[in-house]
């Protein structure tokens, strides 16, 4: 008996509830093992069973066969189809991005540019089908049809499943894609506003970084099936009190906010130092490009509070996290085993937009550095916050600081209310961070 693998774009990263942004996960479709019973649910002469790019039936996570409807040649998007049926299909209401001024997509070949223009083109008209099964092969699919689903959020109804040519939907339902659109756009506009008000593109980027980390919490779910977890709409328009998102639903959530305030910047996707898919952002500010990582600075509390707020993954080079927690980057792992690169993002070298040097909070000497940690400490347990943190300028103060962390235990147990400090500190990005543990 043959078995199924079905491929997807989902870029997963589990964290733990004690506010660590550990690991990732690779997510997909059930996997059939050559000992599993496949279960093909009846089919009437409208449907077809799905197949993998290898010819083998794709399941869903219940066992059962996936099916499809075959498609008229005559028909060839939904839009027609429900036209033709006599159903009134309102036009999709999506926001309009230039995608030729993206970055990703100017580094395609013509042949590439057009591949992405028709994906996204046939999202937006909610097609079938692009184009036959052996036009492409899975790679070169795979590269471009990633590249569409990383690089344009607003298409939040784009399932992660893959097949050559064939397009797949969370949803099909162009009302409700209306409807969920104007839930989304409802938060962003205020958002956007927000950050309208503010001089710099740092400031804006911490209106944008802020509401993330602070209204979304992390979710571990497959969303092939319907769920919106690697999506803007579960960011921003579910409705619930913290929005349930992975690792790319931050990293678009972000990009939807650049695109709408006119800030440069992509998705970029990857892996974990434990070989896990993880993805962030790529953002231009003031003409030099730097990693932003909100998923990896989100504290995961139960109950959002603007003052338990961490920055270590704010504007940072890429000296500071690739090959050391960010590690193949911009490459998709195949089920073959094999990588495929999606473009080379643009370097990040620049520190001065970094969230410790521009403010100010980078300390050269044991002596200074500890005065500031305390002074940190101190103002957390006073305003009632969580997190403490300082960057220092070398492996040498880092140690002696680090080394005395028992003693800023029992410091900050001299304050009312607070039982001691956790550890969250990074040497390999020399950030001292202690989160401020009340009673």
């Amino acid at each position: 008996m043959a078995f199924a693998v079905a491929v997807s774009m989902l870029a997963g990263c589990k964290k733990t509830e004690d506010d660590s942004a550990e690991t990732d996960s690779e997510i997909s479709l059930n996997v059939i093992t050559e000992t599993t019973t496949l279960y093909f649910p009846e089919l009437d002469d409208d449907h077809v069973y799905i197949t993998d790019e290898y010819g083998e039936y794709v399941t869903g996570v219940d066992g059962n066969v996936l099916t499809e409807p075959i498609v008229s040649e005559s028909i060839p998007n939904i839009l027609e189809a429900m036209t033709e049926a006599g159903v009134e299909a309102p036009p999709l209401e999506l926001t309009p991005i230039a995608t030729n001024e993206r970055y990703a997509y100017n580094t395609l070949t013509d042949a590439e540019k057009k591949l992405y223009d028709e994906i996204a083109s046939g999202v937006e008209d909610l097609r079938y089908k692009i184009c036959d099964e052996d036009a492409y092969t899975i790679e070169e699919w795979a590269k471009i049809y990633g590249l569409v689903y990383n690089q344009e959020p607003r298409l939040f109804y784009m399932s992660a499943k893959i097949k050559v040519g064939k397009l797949f939907y969370l949803t099909k339902d162009t009302n409700l894609i209306n409807k969920m659109q104007k839930d989304i756009d409802a938060v962003v506009d205020k958002l956007v506003q927000e950050a309208a008000g503010k001089p710099t593109t740092f400031e804006k980027l911490k209106v944008f970084h802020d509401y993330l980390v602070l209204n979304s919490t992390f979710e571990l779910k497959d969303d092939v099936n319907g769920n919106y977890n690697t999506t803007i709409y579960n960011a921003f328009g579910s409705g619930a009190e913290q929005g349930n998102i992975q690792c790319q639903g931050y990293a678009k959530a972000m990009q939807y906010l650049c695109d709408r305030a006119g800030i440069k910047s992509m998705v970029v996707t990857g892996e974990t130092e434990k070989g896990q898919s993880h993805a962030w952002n790529v953002i231009d500010v003031d003409g030099s490009w730097y990693n932003l990582d909100c998923t990896w600075d989100d504290p995961i509390l139960s109950t959002p509070n603007y003052k338990n707020l961490r920055y270590a993954f704010f504007l940072v080079p890429d000296s500071w996290i690739h090959n050391i927690t960010h590690m193949k980057v911009s490459q998709k792992k195949m089920s073959s085993g094999a990588y495929i690169t999606y473009f080379t993002p643009p370097a990040c070298t620049d520190t001065a937009q970094n969230y410790f040097v521009k403010n100010g909070l980078v300390y050269n000497d044991k002596a200074s550095a500890d005065e500031a940690i305390k002074a940190e400490i101190k103002r957390a347990a006073e305003d009632g916050s969580r997190s403490a943190h300082i960057m220092v300028g070398s492996k040498e103060v880092y140690d002696a600081i680090y080394g005395d962390r028992t003693s800023y235990n029992s410091y900050a147990k001299e304050f009312s209310g607070v039982k001691g400090v956790s550890d969250e500190c990074r040497k390999d990005m020399l950030i001292i961070e202690f989160d401020v543990i009340y009673n």
